[in-house]
């Protein structure tokens, strides 16, 4: 799993189909996500959080398959393993939507002038984007 993808290698389709060897590659691909997001996309969100002088209590991954992120009034961000599935651009929004949160709680008016601002002015064009993607689509196009 990187910038390009997910490959894998089998021999035969008939190991695909046994349950037991599809929930072992599930847990295998989610624990692989879960740490790419801790390596990559955790410093880049505590990166982000610096330059807006931003304080995060907690950072967590889950396995939220409904969101692709949240933010807690309590300041703790929770980022989907799901993230690593798309664009690095897409990333970076939805790591900057979390943190804009830290500030503002909602989704007014004054929240996507905020994010407006570190989007370069295309948060509403970023989240247009985003709606072409779920992560059920991209489960199953792994």
């Amino acid at each position: 799993m990187d910038e390009a993808g997910v490959v894998c290698y089998y021999q035969s389709a008939d190991v695909l189909a046994d349950k037991d060897i599809q929930a072992w590659i599930t847990k295998t691909l989610e624990a692989f996500a879960r740490k790419r997001v801790r390596e990559r996309l955790v410093p880049r969100l505590l990166e982000m959080a610096a330059e807006r002088s931003l304080s995060i209590s907690a950072i967590r991954v889950s396995s939220a398959k409904g969101r692709w992120g949240s933010c807690s009034s309590k300041g703790s961000i929770n980022l989907s393993l799901y993230l690593v599935l798309l664009p690095r651009h897409l990333q970076d929004y939805i790591l900057q939507h979390e943190l804009t949160h830290l500030i503002e709680m909602n989704h007014s008016p004054r929240f996507w002038a905020r994010l407006d601002e570190v989007c370069a002015g295309k948060a509403k064009t970023l989240r247009k984007e985003m709606r072409q993607y779920n992560t059920s689509f991209l489960i199953q196009n792994l």
